[in-house]
């Protein structure tokens, strides 16, 4: 399922699409690993609790319904954060800025959800970088003013 290096595709390209793809995996099993790890934070949410109305099993179905939404969350983003990448490998520039927006808001996300997956989002950040390079931006450019 690897797709081949395209003739004439900057090394910048190649790696930023791969750290984004890799970023988007790692984020994806950083929310997986937190959902099935989950039981020290319903433990920790049932001793900060200080409501007698709200029982230990109310707080550990909110807690793995809040989990179970940042996963999704997290794998929508990775599929939009992959999407824009292979376009922006393909050549189509003003992807670039849709993933970068699907980025920070992944990057905003995680750090709200999830500190694991803070750096599967930094490792698909910096493949963003790359796309930013100048051999990366004359690759675009060229591929733009081809019909």
């Amino acid at each position: 399922m690897t797709p081949p290096k395209g003739p004439g595709t900057p090394g910048t390209v190649t790696t930023g699409y791969w750290l984004v793809v890799a970023g988007a995996a790692l984020g994806v099993l950083a929310a997986l690993y937190v959902l099935l790890n989950k039981q020290p934070l319903v433990d920790a949410a049932v001793q900060g609790n200080r409501d007698q109305k709200i029982t230990p099993d109310m707080i550990a179905s909110t807690v793995n319904g809040l989990l179970i939404v940042s996963l999704v969350v997290t794998v929508v983003l990775a599929a939009l954060a992959v999407w824009f990448a292979g376009k922006v490998r393909s050549g189509v520039r003003k992807s670039r800025t849709g993933l970068m927006i699907t980025l920070l808001i992944g990057l905003f996300f995680q750090l709200i959800t999830n500190t694991l997956g803070v750096v599967a989002a930094l490792v698909a950040v910096a493949g963003l970088v790359l796309f930013y390079f100048r051999q990366s931006s004359d690759y675009l450019a060229e591929r733009e003013q081809t019909p």
